[in-house]
């Protein structure tokens, strides 16, 4: 008889990650709000904005690889 627990964990693990492209546009936003900032008390024009949501993407990007490397609950 088939375990009724078994094709549940195929719908829980892309759950898992249904939240990263929201968490990508806000860490993106945040870093070009920063930069943006940081340009107009630098006088640095767009050099930070742009370091900004580099360091937004590359904060997701960390994110995703440590969650990618975690098993999930179910002994995936």
């Amino acid at each position: 008889m088939p375990d009724r627990n078994q094709g549940g964990g195929k719908l829980r693990n892309p759950l898992r990650y249904a939240g990263l492209g929201v968490e990508l546009a806000a860490a993106v936003f945040l870093g070009v709000l920063a930069g943006g900032w940081l340009d107009r008390k630098t006088g640095a024009h767009g050099i930070f904005t742009i370091v900004g949501a580099f360091a937004g993407f590359g904060a997701t990007l960390y994110g995703l690889i440590r969650t990618l490397g975690k098993p999930g609950r179910d002994g995936d």
